[in-house]
């Protein structure tokens, strides 16, 4: 039997194919974007690996942490302030349900999403189950908020799940530019 012997650079991009051939994932973005990447054990942004249960592929996402919210402004395709009128459904969205609220625009800082009020989802955590919002998801408040947002599929959702919504109360001023 004939060996045959791969750089280390290269095993991790097998992997990564070979496991998102068998599971039918994708993965998108990787580090210094605004785009996760499925990471379920590896620490390295970029690779995934995938546990396969019966139901399904199950996808486990790291996300870009932002330094600052100038950071997260400048890497989101809209920002606005709103608040949410309420959940109005349900959708899915790495192999974990997000939460649908619908938002009361009051000023659209950056970016295009249409007229009047918006649907938008809280991207989920996805590495603990079915549990999508440890914290609470993050725009089931009636509280004046700033939201990164991404279009995902046709659809608005938070950029991250810890980093996507912030407080705005009245008076307050933009912590960006």
């Amino acid at each position: 039997m004939k060996r045959i012997r791969l750089s280390r650079c290269l095993v991790p991009s097998l992997l990564l194919t070979m496991l998102l051939t068998s599971c039918g994932g994708k993965v998108t973005g990787g580090p210094g974007t605004a785009e996760p990447t499925a990471n379920a054990t590896s620490s390295t942004p970029g690779y995934a690996s995938s546990v396969v249960p019966s139901s399904g592929p199950i996808a486990c996402v790291d996300w870009v942490r932002f330094e600052t919210p100038q950071d997260q402004y400048d890497k989101a395709a809209v920002v606005l302030i709103g608040k949410s009128v309420g959940e109005v459904g349900l959708t899915t969205i790495y192999g974990s349900k997000a939460a649908t609220h619908l938002l009361e625009v009051e000023q659209v800082l950056k970016g295009n999403p249409g007229e009047g009020n918006l649907r938008i989802s809280s991207m989920p955590q996805t590495c603990f189950g079915s549990e999508s919002y440890l914290d609470g998801d993050p725009l089931d408040t009636s509280q004046r908020v700033i939201i990164f947002e991404t279009k995902q599929g046709g659809e608005w959702f938070t950029m991250t799940p810890a980093q996507g919504v912030l407080p705005f109360p009245k008076d307050s001023k933009l912590p960006f530019h």
